[in-house]
């Protein structure tokens, strides 16, 4: 299976150092939609010929502890088309890469808004 991992490192340093609950609930729920927005936009770009790829891309997103989501795809193939397909290749890293400064944009605005109130 092919997995490519969303999650903050040293987040839960932090949040052990303040208020946890609420901070880590709000935090975790930013990543989980951020997980599903980039396996969406990874199955729109991946090489599609019987649509199982973008199917099993979709589908697998999964919580694996707190604040750390993942997605990709259980066919064998999968690795192999995100590095080598002609024209479509790096459709995961690239999905990645367009998210990560928004991501962390988001969990950052949320974390100024602790100072606030």
């Amino acid at each position: 299976m092919s997995n490519f991992t969303v999650k903050i490192e040293g987040l839960a340093s932090l949040i052990s150092s303040l208020d946890a609950n609420a901070i880590a609930q709000d935090i975790d729920h930013i990543t989980e939609a951020y997980t599903r927005k980039m396996a969406n936009e990874s199955a729109e770009s991946a090489p599609r010929d019987t649509g199982k790829l973008k199917n099993s891309i979709t589908a697998s997103v999964q919580k694996e502890a707190p604040l750390h989501w993942t997605y990709g795809s259980d066919l064998p193939y999968a690795t192999r088309q995100e590095y080598e397909h002609r024209t479509k290749k790096g459709f995961i890293r690239n999905t990645i890469a367009k998210n990560e400064i928004p991501y962390r944009d988001k969990i950052a605005e949320r974390l100024s808004e602790m100072g606030r109130g």
